[in-house]
């Protein structure tokens, strides 16, 4: 009987032709092959193709205070032209290879969901990104480094959240306890919905998710040893389709 597969495993079992490594090569976090960029150079390709899904990547992603000015696109296309991602000829600047798939991937964006485990030690966002254009599985590093993964069109996201909440909850519940937030963004949404699993240090774990308590905040229950984060967090979740 075949072991149950770990996020990692996943995204590498579903990464796009492009995006696989010659010889499966990969550290302990990351496929090797990951496309690596920064906050600017994502501003950039917004400004190549801008579309009905450019305000939702900047809001889910944390960009949307970053003001839309020349200069900011400009030191974006600097850095993707140092990384050979796009071609320059004369005042014509065209995107290539990944920059072109996320460039697209990110301007037509129709749902996000962000998962990040809040810990004593580390905050740790990831994000999965759903189009007309592809897929794709985004981590935010340190030094606002984007590490993207175009992934198969044929991938459940779902699974995707709930193998991310159930190793950051393992991961928290060795940390002493810390938080693992998860949202899911629809463009045609005001408001995400949220389920948030607690991690207590004693080990026991707390779900805050609607329904709004009489303070408008969200309720909260204690989960049962049986139940598992990533399945409950995968329910309330698909709740909002």
């Amino acid at each position: 009987m075949r072991r149950p597969m770990n996020a990692t495993e996943l995204l590498k079992e579903t990464m796009t032709e492009a995006t696989t490594p010659a010889g499966n090569e990969h550290d302990a976090a990351m496929p090797a092959a990951a496309y690596r960029m920064t906050s600017h150079e994502i501003l950039a390709l917004l400004a190549f193709q801008p579309g009905a899904g450019t305000a939702l990547t900047r809001r889910v992603l944390g960009l949307a205070e970053l003001p839309d000015d020349h200069d900011l696109v400009r030191a974006g296309v600097g850095t993707l032209n140092i990384r050979d991602t796009v071609e320059i000829n004369g005042e014509e600047v065209t995107l290539l290879a990944q920059a072109r798939i996320l460039a697209r991937i990110f301007s037509t964006s129709s749902e996000w969901y962000d998962i990040t485990r809040i810990g004593a030690e580390a905050v740790s966002p990831s994000y999965l990104v759903d189009s007309p254009a592809g897929r794709a599985a985004i981590f935010l590093r340190p030094l606002s480094e984007y590490v993207c993964l175009p992934l198969r069109d044929d991938v459940d996201l779902l699974d995707f959240v709930q193998l991310t909440v159930d190793e950051a909850v393992a991961a928290l519940g060795t940390e002493g306890g810390g938080i693992v937030s998860s949202r899911r963004y629809r463009v045609e949404a005001d408001k995400p919905v949220v389920a948030n699993i607690k991690v207590l240090d004693a080990g026991s774990l707390q779900l805050a998710s609607a329904p709004l308590d009489d303070d408008g905040q969200l309720g909260v229950r204690d989960l049962a040893a049986a139940e598992q984060p990533g399945l409950i967090v995968r329910t309330v979740l698909a709740a909002a389709s």
